[in-house]
């Protein structure tokens, strides 16, 4: 039995050491689904909408062991026009006409990813992972506005530190969630169903 033991030990070290030994700087992309219920409350109502990314640091975080190797996950590319794609689907699912941001729309929405953080810990037996996602927005409907953060913290446990696929599914989870959040808050569609 102890052999037995010592055996799935080493087994599990050797794993995991080739494990780290394959890790390599991750660059995500942002292409978030989003998942929305089809209604009418846009009533053909025009929308100017403008997706943006305030982050100043590109760099989440970074994973691995840190007795061996850490490397880091960033998201270098500028995830706006495909946040506006997805947002633009979900808004015309949901009634609204969508049109590029400007002053001359009376309903506006801006949509601002404000921060991805990803943390990655390496504990006796696991890799807990945990990204978490800050999206601001402000939606206006002539002079009256609303402005709110939605806030979305995703987790994964692993035996192994993630790789660029599970991190991209983290990243792109939480921002989704975000996203959704947003979509079924009632006073913002309220607000531009006016």
């Amino acid at each position: 039995m102890k052999t037995r033991f010592g055996v799935v030990l080493v087994a599990f070290g050797m794993f995991t050491a080739i494990q780290g030994c394959a890790l390599k700087p991750q660059n995500l992309r942002i292409d978030p689904p989003l998942k929305v219920t089809e209604s009418a409350i846009g009533n053909g109502r025009t929308i100017g909408l403008l997706a943006s990314d305030s982050r100043t640091e590109r760099k989440l975080g970074e994973v691995g062991d840190p007795n061996t190797k850490m490397v880091d996950v960033a998201v270098e590319e500028d995830p706006s026009p495909a946040v506006y794609a997805r947002l633009e689907e979900a808004l015309a699912k949901l009634g609204f006409s969508v049109v590029p941001y400007s002053d001359a729309v009376e309903r506006k929405l801006q949509v601002d990813i404000r921060s991805l953080q990803l943390k990655s810990v390496k504990t006796a037996f696991t890799f807990e992972t945990e990204l978490r996602a800050e999206v601001g927005v402000h939606a206006a409907n002539g002079p009256t506005y609303y402005d709110r953060q939605f806030n979305v913290r995703t987790r994964k446990d692993g035996a192994s530190p993630p790789f660029e696929k599970d991190s991209s599914m983290l990243v792109n989870t939480a921002v989704s969630q975000a996203l959704e959040d947003m979509l079924s808050d009632e006073q913002l569609l309220e607000l531009l169903a006016k």
